[in-house]
């Protein structure tokens, strides 16, 4: 590659990879948001509330990278092969898709309310907390769902830029929503969730907007809905899906563990560390989706030595955020911390949560190159070795690092275990890029 071809990559990369970064941290952010102003509106049993509910949201969030990340793959495929009839059923097909199994999940989640709250962990003084934020979450999952289905393939579009700003207002909505209902009319934790539900569904409207624009490249067209289709681009999906999915799983997993060994406390000290941990997963997320649609779009042209290009930019800008949120998780965890726990009101709370940031921080330093590795076997329709990595690395080590760990040093453990099953699952990733792709 010359050093101009070298260059336009470096700024098609960063062209996309900046509005996909910003996303998932609009998306991560909504719900930090609630929490934030959950904490100091109505107290630490309703933050811990809120984080018992995400394992829900993050389910629902992974159904819509399911299809979203497959759609895109594809289509961005077919339009680097000129392919634009192909491209836009793909489009139709991933939307309507999304948009049905969202209604699927919200009506069957809404008839088992106090159930679902139940089964993720609420006891008797979360479980009213938990009922009333999800039972107004639930019906705005249809927007949630779709929205990000659409957000993704915006940027398969050609439009990056409108991606992030679309977010970029969804996230200020939410914000000023939340102050204005939790803070000023003191609607509590009810009052979190209407505010990102109406963000929510503002996105949804502004995405939908563009699409039935004469500026979209792609295009709603009649279709038959295709079993084997709709399978093809979830087969590709499942990787960053899982990925997604095991967000939800590890707060479960980690509340669960923790009510057993440290009580309620652990479970809002893990509040706080699972909001900044997402946020820095969504960062090595959105680095990935940046990257996959050229990579994709160039393995559609052959282009074989552009694509592994591109792959290098990613791990590089991956494995310096790694690093970055190590220090800082090491170095500067009170401010975080004291976002959502008021060491005035609670010292000795406040301080056990800054050691326990400190140890979980490990975690970061290997996340990021695991992320892009995976995500480049998705881009590259090899599905089997990203789901692997995936499934790997965001459940099976995680169970077996999380159980050994905490009965061989309780809570300490319980914070170090992540930070084993990531540097496992690091070396899993690059065994396996090594044998299938070197």
């Amino acid at each position: 590659m010359t050093k101009s071809t070298k260059k336009e990559i470096k700024n098609r990369f960063i062209k996309y990879v900046i509005p996909s970064v910003a996303a998932m941290w609009v998306y991560t952010i909504y719900t930090m948001v609630d929490g934030m102003f959950v904490a100091r509106g109505v107290g630490t049993t309703a933050l811990a509330a809120v984080n018992i509910a995400m394992p829900f949201i993050n389910t629902a969030f992974a159904l819509g990278i399911l299809f979203a990340v497959g759609a895109s793959t594809k289509a961005s495929i077919y339009k680097g092969q000129g392919n634009m009839e192909k491209a836009n059923k793909v489009f139709t097909m991933s939307t309507v898709t999304v948009f049905g199994l969202a209604l699927i999940v919200a009506i069957a989640a809404l008839l088992n309310l106090e159930r679902l709250a139940l089964m993720l962990g609420a006891d008797e003084a979360t479980l009213p907390y938990v009922k009333d934020y999800l039972g107004i979450i639930i019906p705005f999952v249809v927007c949630y769902m779709t929205s990000y289905n659409l957000e993704v393939l915006i940027k398969a579009d050609g439009y990056p830029q409108k991606a992030i700003a679309t977010t970029l207002a969804g996230a200020a909505t939410n914000i000023i929503l939340d102050y204005v209902f939790v803070m000023v009319l003191h609607w509590g934790i009810k009052g979190a969730a209407i505010a990102t539900g109406i963000s929510q569904l503002m996105t949804l409207s502004i995405f939908l907007a563009h699409f039935l624009s004469k500026k979209s490249q792609f295009s709603f067209v009649k279709i038959k809905w295709n079993f084997k289709e709709v399978a093809s681009m979830a087969k590709i999906g499942v990787a960053d899906s899982v990925t997604e999915f095991s967000v939800g799983a590890i707060i479960f997993l980690f509340n669960n563990t923790l009510i057993r060994v440290s009580g309620n406390d652990g479970v809002v000290i893990y509040t706080v560390i699972a909001y900044v941990s997402q946020l820095i997963l969504m960062t090595m997320m959105g680095v990935n989706q940046g990257m996959q649609p050229l990579v994709s779009y160039y393995h559609g042209r052959e282009e074989h030595k552009i694509h592994k290009y591109i792959l290098r930019i990613a791990l590089l800008v991956a494995g310096t955020a790694s690093i970055v949120a190590f220090a800082w998780g090491v170095l500067y965890p009170n401010p975080v911390v004291a976002v959502f726990i008021d060491r005035s009101a609670d010292a000795v709370l406040y301080e056990n949560a800054v050691d326990a940031f400190k140890l979980f921080s490990f975690s970061f330093l290997p996340l990021g190159v695991v992320v892009i590795l995976a995500g480049y076997f998705t881009a590259l329709e090899r599905p089997k070795s990203a789901m692997t990595i995936s499934i790997c690395r965001g459940l099976v080590l995680v169970v077996i690092s999380l159980v050994i760990m905490t009965m061989l040093f309780g809570e300490i453990g319980i914070w170090l275990s992540m930070g084993v099953s990531e540097t496992i699952a690091l070396i899993l990733a690059v065994t396996m890029y090594k044998k299938k792709l070197q």
